[in-house]
C-alpha cells in the first residue's frame, strides 16, 4: 500500500505543479475528450471553440430549388466569443435573405454594399451588440461572422437561396456542397491578412486568408454536423430517387411528391451531397417555361430539348488533350478516379484520332512532345505512363492548360481538351481569363474529381471552353460518367446557338453555349414590353447535318409561376458582369452593386448584416473562435499540408492545427501572430513525462528506505 500511495501522490503533485505553468481554462476538468480549444492572448487561458450544426431544408418545384440553411452556434464558454465560419453553397445559388435568430427573437438582415456592411458589423461588435455578417468570397464560398455570442447563447444564422437543377435525359440532379476544400494559393505572400484562414494573402490571391478555413488534422473530427431534408414537387411522375454520396430515407407522398432525409441524424460535413431523380419514360419534358412578374418586368426560365436530328456518331476526326491534375490534393481516392478516367478514355479513341496527356502539379510534363495517333502501341505506352502517375505538390493548372490550348495541332482534326481535376485553387479568375484568351476553336470539357471539387471553377471554365462539366464522386461510376462524356464528344454538337425574341429583352447566358446530344437549352430572360405576353422564340444553330432552326411558342400567361425566376435571372447577369469586371471593365462593379441591391442579392460587392439593437457585452471584447472544417473524404492530410507538418500534429495528438499561413505544399507552415493554439487537448503528455520521472525517483527513495529499514 505504501508504494501505491507514494506513486499516486507523486503523480498528482507533479501534474499539478507543471499544469500551473500552462494556464488551464476555468473548469478545465469539465473539458470533454475531443473538445476544441483556443488560447486567448489577453487572458492567457484556453477557451472552447463552438461546434457548428447545420440544418438544410430544400423544396424542389419543377426545375428550381428553394433552400433554407440554418447554422447554429452555441457558446459553451464563460466569455463572449466572435465565431468565424467559412462554408460552401451551390455555385449557381442566388442568396436572397438572411436573418439572425437569438432565442425567440428574429433579427432581419439587410443587404448593403460590402464596405458599408463591414462598418456596420464592426461598430455593432464594438458597441457590444449581437451582430452577424454574411459575405460572398466566391460564388461557391461564403463567410459568416457572428460577434458577441454570450455565454450559454444559442444563435442561429439563417440563409435563404434559390438555384436551378441540372436536367439531362429525363434525370434531374441536385448537388449540395458541404465543405470548402483546402485551396492551393499561388503567388508571393504579402504582409497582413484580410481574413482568419490558414493561408496568407498573396499578390495573385489577395483574399487567400478568407477562403482557407482551418482544417482538423487527419483522423480527427471538427465536431461539426449537418442534416438535410428535401421535399420534391416534380409536377410529373417520379420513377427513381438515388444518392451516390449518402445513405438516404425516401418517403413517398404521391406519385409526384417525395420527402428525402439523410439516413444518419448527425452526418459529418466532409463531402458533397448529390441527389438524382428520374422521371418515367414518355414524361420527359420537350420544353418547360417558368415565369414571374415583378415591377413591370417579366422574367422567365425556358428549357427546351432540341429534337435529335442525327444519333449516329460523328465522323469528325478528333485530337484530344488530357490535362490531368496530380497535385497533393488529388492523393488518395481522387488520383485513382483520375487514372481510371484516363485509362477508359484512351480506350474509347478511334484509330484515326490522336491524343496527348499532360500531367501537372507544381510543374507539368507531357506523355509526348506531339500528339500521337491512337494506335495499339501508343495506347499501351500511354497506359504505362498513366499507371506511373502519383499525387504530390501544389496545383498550378495555368501553364499546362495554356500548353494544351496553344500546342500546334492537325488542322483537319477538332481539338478537344479534357481537364481532369478537383479544381482546388484560389485564383479561379486567372484561369477564366486564360481560357477566354486562348481557347480559339477548341472545346474544353471539365471532369470534377473527388468528394468536394471546386464546382465554380469547373462549371465556368467548361462554359467558356464551350464544353460540358462532368462530376465523378464515386470510383465505381467512372466508366459510366466517362462513357456519357465521350458520347457527347462523338455526337453532333449544335454550335452558333441563337435564341431570338421579338422586342427588347435580356437573355443569359450570353452568348448561348454549344449544345450536345440530349442536353437541353436553358435560358433565363427578362422582357420589358408589358404588351407582349405571347410570342415565338426562334431557336437556331449549326449541326453536322447543316443549319437547324425551330420555332418555340412562348406564352407567359401559361408558364408555371415561380417567384425565384427574377432572382435567378439577376444572378446570371451578375455572373456575366463579373466576367467583364475581371477583364477590366471599371463600370461593371457599380452595375453589380445596383442589381444586387434591387434584387436583395448577395454578391462579391454586397453583403447581409443583421444587428440586434441591444447591448449585451458593454466592453465589446470577444475571443475569436475560428470554426474548423473537416478534411474532405478521401483526401490525405500530409499530401495537402506537407509531411513534416502532418507528422508533427500526429506526434502531438493535436486537436487544433496551428494558425498556419502559407501555400499548402511541402513547405513548413508558419505560426500565426494573432493567437496560439494548444498542441494537445490537455497538458497530459508533458505532465506524464515529468510524472514518470518523479515516480521513478519516488520508487528509488522507497527502495532505499526499505533497504535501510531491513539493514537495521
Amino acid at each position: 500500500m505504501n508504494i501505491i500511495y507514494i506513486i499516486i501522490i507523486s503523480t498528482l503533485q507533479i501534474s499539478f505543479l507543471f499544469s500551473e505553468n500552462f494556464a488551464p481554462i476555468k473548469n478545465y476538468n469539465d473539458v470533454s475528450e475531443g473538445s476544441l480549444l483556443i488560447r486567448n492572448n489577453e487572458t492567457n487561458q484556453f477557451e472552447l471553440i463552438p461546434n457548428l450544426h447545420t440544418d438544410v431544408n430544400i423544396h424542389i418545384k419543377g426545375m428550381v430549388a428553394h433552400s433554407r440553411l440554418d447554422q447554429m452556434f452555441i457558446n459553451d464558454t464563460d466569455t463572449p466569443i466572435e465565431a468565424v465560419y467559412v462554408f460552401p453553397l451551390p455555385t449557381n445559388s442566388a442568396v436572397n435573405n438572411m436573418v439572425m435568430i437569438v432565442g425567440d427573437r428574429v433579427i432581419q438582415g439587410l443587404i448593403e454594399e460590402k464596405n458599408k456592411a463591414q462598418k456596420t458589423y464592426t461598430k455593432a461588435k464594438k458597441d457590444g451588440k449581437r451582430v452577424s455578417l454574411t459575405e460572398q468570397q466566391r460564388p461557391n464560398i461564403f463567410t459568416n461572422q457572428v460577434a458577441n455570442i454570450m455565454p450559454d447563447d444559442t444563435l442561429i444564422v439563417r440563409l435563404e437561396y434559390v438555384n436551378e437543377l441540372k436536367y439531362e435525359e429525363g434525370n434531374f440532379n441536385l448537388r449540395f456542397p458541404m465543405v470548402v476544400a483546402p485551396r492551393y494559393i499561388a503567388g508571393t505572400q504579402v504582409i497582413g491578412y484580410s481574413g482568419t484562414g490558414w493561408a496568407k494573402d498573396t499578390d495573385i490571391v489577395p483574399d487567400a486568408s478568407k477562403i482557407t478555413p482551418h482544417v482538423t488534422p487527419e483522423g480527427m473530427r471538427s465536431g461539426n454536423t449537418i442534416d438535410i431534408s428535401i421535399n420534391i414537387d416534380a409536377g410529373i411522375p417520379i420513377e427513381k430517387i438515388t444518392s451516390s454520396t449518402h445513405s438516404i430515407l425516401v418517403k413517398k407522398k404521391n406519385k409526384n411528391n417525395y420527402k428525402i432525409n439523410l439516413k444518419n441524424s448527425e452526418n459529418i460535413p466532409n463531402k458533397d451531397f448529390t441527389l438524382n431523380y428520374s422521371i418515367k419514360k414518355g414524361d420527359e419534358p420537350k420544353a418547360a417555361l417558368f415565369t414571374h412578374r415583378d415591377n413591370n418586368n417579366d422574367y422567365f426560365l425556358l428549357m427546351a430539348v432540341p429534337p435529335v436530328t442525327s444519333v449516329s456518331k460523328s465522323e469528325i476526326l478528333k485530337e484530344v488533350f488530357f490535362v490531368v491534375d496530380v497535385s497533393g490534393s488529388m492523393d488518395g481516392t481522387s488520383i485513382e478516379q483520375a487514372k481510371n478516367s484516363l485509362l477508359y478514355s484512351i480506350e474509347k479513341l478511334r484509330p484515326e484520332d490522336s491524343f496527348n496527356i499532360i500531367a501537372f502539379s507544381d510543374h507539368y510534363f507531357r506523355f509526348s512532345d506531339i500528339p500521337l495517333q491512337s494506335t495499339e502501341a501508343n495506347t499501351d505506352s500511354a497506359k504505362v505512363f498513366i499507371n506511373s502517375l502519383y499525387a504530390g505538390g501544389g496545383t498550378r493548372p495555368m501553364e499546362p492548360l495554356k500548353a494544351a490550348m496553344t500546342m500546334k495541332t492537325d488542322n483537319n482534326k477538332l481539338k478537344m481538351i479534357v481537364f481532369i481535376t478537383d479544381g482546388a485553387i484560389g485564383n479561379e479568375k486567372d484561369v477564366f481569363n486564360l481560357v477566354n484568351k486562348h481557347i480559339g476553336n477548341s472545346r474544353l470539357f471539365s471532369v470534377g474529381i473527388g468528394s468536394a471539387p471546386n464546382g465554380h471553377l469547373l462549371e465556368k471554365v467548361s462554359r467558356k471552353g464551350r464544353g460540358t462539366y462532368t462530376y465523378i464522386n464515386n470510383i465505381n461510376h467512372v466508366k459510366e460518367k466517362m462513357k456519357n462524356l465521350f458520347n457527347k464528344i462523338e455526337m453532333p454538337v449544335l454550335t452558333d446557338v441563337k435564341l431570338e425574341l421579338n422586342g427588347k429583352d435580356e437573355l443569359y447566358p450570353d452568348p448561348l453555349p454549344d449544345l450536345f446530344i440530349n442536353e437541353p437549352l436553358v435560358v433565363f430572360g427578362k422582357i420589358n414590353n408589358q404588351n407582349k405576353r405571347n410570342f415565338k422564340a426562334e431557336f437556331s444553330g449549326q449541326t453536322a447535318d447543316g443549319y437547324f432552326k425551330i420555332s418555340l411558342p412562348v406564352k407567359l400567361d401559361n408558364g408555371i409561376e415561380n417567384n425565384a425566376i427574377g432572382d435567378l435571372w439577376a444572378r446570371k447577369k451578375i455572373s456575366s458582369l463579373m466576367d467583364d469586371h475581371y477583364l477590366g471593365d471599371r463600370s461593371a462593379k457599380n452595375k453589380i452593386i445596383q442589381l444586387s441591391l434591387e434584387h436583395n442579392l448577395m454578391s462579391k460587392f454586397t453583403s447581409f448584416v443583421a444587428v440586434e439593437e441591444k447591448i449585451v457585452n458593454p466592453n465589446g471584447k470577444n475571443s475569436l473562435a475560428n470554426i474548423q472544417v473537416d478534411l474532405p473524404e478521401g483526401w490525405v492530410y500530409e499530401s495537402v499540408f506537407g509531411k513534416s507538418y502532418a507528422k508533427k500534429l500526429s506526434k502531438n495528438q493535436s486537436i487544433m492545427a496551428e494558425s498556419a499561413h502559407s501555400n499548402y505544399s511541402n513547405k513548413s507552415l508558419l505560426n500565426s501572430n494573432n493567437r496560439r493554439l494548444p498542441k494537445t487537448a490537455t497538458n497530459m503528455p508533458m505532465n506524464f513525462i515529468f510524472g514518470v520521472i518523479f515516480i521513478t525517483l519516488s520508487l528509488g527513495l522507497y527502495f532505499i528506505r526499505r533497504r535501510y529499514v531491513f539493514s537495521k
